[in-house]
């Protein structure tokens, strides 16, 4: 076999599916036949032309595993067959934030993505051995897990304090999951979508809230002797999310912004409220080191529950519709 088969982007709404080479890994590469894709947030926004983040024509699809069936000449560490997640960032290595232990901020990141490809060859150390017994497709949630322990350990909660998370997509269930582990006393869920909110109750939220009907505000300070909770996690990446989990944390809280957003998306902040709350407010972007952590930890979380379509790679457009209208939870492309 010579080609595979591939969705290719090439630019605002432009995604075809088409026939490529099949790639040859070089070096300490190996070739890794993807079994599973989520589509992410930020694979929609590139779509629609509200993020810059990459240039057309590429293959993107960066939640992912499969199957490592071919190896380079200098790949020393990665037997054939082995099941794996693949980290999509391979940062520089000699930049000033690679030399400051912060590879995620690497301005010379080279993005190791093509999910939505039947094979992609990727550079050996972003190849992650998953636990035996673990479902591929499951593999396919360690970069959003990643991400979000990345996010919670920005915010460093102690165990006893109270989080409220805006959102129970992908990134707010396993944000949820995370935050439970942690010994928070009381753990929050404001979702419009009652699926997502009885799905966050299983998953064990202590309280959900519903935005459309009630005042996420206001029913936390109810649960919190009227002070507010310790930290908000803003899950969705829209302005009005963002607005909402600034107004949720007590005086002297913290606010970690993980969703996307639009790149062209604003909110308004009241200077004089930061300084009288004292609020810390934060974003979150990928990850540092915390890929291996995810992946071990994926057995001991419920996955599961997340994973809702699946869709053949010829049918990349209804996976992104699907995505897009928020069926289920995470959608996969299983090329």
């Amino acid at each position: 076999m010579s080609e595979m088969t591939c969705a290719v982007w090439y630019g605002v709404n432009d995604l075809r599916v088409e026939r490529r080479p099949l790639p040859e890994p070089r070096g300490r590469e190996v070739l890794v036949r993807v079994a599973a894709c989520g589509v992410c947030g930020t694979d929609l926004h590139l779509v629609d032309g509200s993020i810059p983040l990459y240039q057309p024509p590429r293959v993107l699809g960066h939640e992912m595993a499969g199957t490592v069936v071919a190896l380079g000449p200098e790949a020393r560490s990665t037997p054939l067959g082995a099941r794996v997640a693949i980290d999509p960032s391979l940062p520089c290595g000699a930049c000033f934030f690679c030399r400051e232990a912060q590879p995620y901020r690497c301005p010379n990141r080279t993005p190791a993505i093509g999910g939505f490809g039947e094979y992609l060859a990727v550079p050996e150390q972003t190849a992650y051995p998953l636990p035996d017994g673990l479902p591929l497709e499951h593999g396919a949630l360690a970069e959003p897990l990643s991400c979000c322990l990345h996010a919670l350990e920005l915010a460093a909660p102690r165990a006893g304090e109270t989080i409220a998370i805006v959102g129970a997509g992908t990134i707010g269930l396993l944000l949820l999951q995370l935050a439970r582990r942690s010994g928070a006393a009381l753990v929050a869920v404001s979702e419009p979508d009652a699926e997502r909110r009885e799905l966050a109750l299983r998953l064990g939220a202590d309280l959900t809230i519903d935005p459309g009907t009630e005042d996420p505000r206001e029913r936390l300070l109810a649960a919190t002797e009227g002070i507010g909770v310790d930290y908000a996690f803003e899950a969705v990446g829209a302005a009005a999310t963002a607005a909402c989990a600034i107004s949720l944390p007590r005086r002297g809280g913290t606010v970690v912004l993980v969703g996307v957003a639009p790149a062209d998306a604003e909110i308004v902040l009241r200077p004089y409220e930061l300084f009288e709350r004292e609020l810390t407010l934060r974003a979150s972007f990928i990850r540092a080191f915390e890929f291996r952590r995810a992946v071990a930890l994926l057995p001991r979380l419920e996955v599961e529950p997340l994973l809702g379509a699946r869709f053949p790679l010829p049918e990349i457009h209804a996976a992104f519709a699907a995505a897009g209208s928020r069926r289920g939870v995470k959608t996969l492309v299983t090329p």
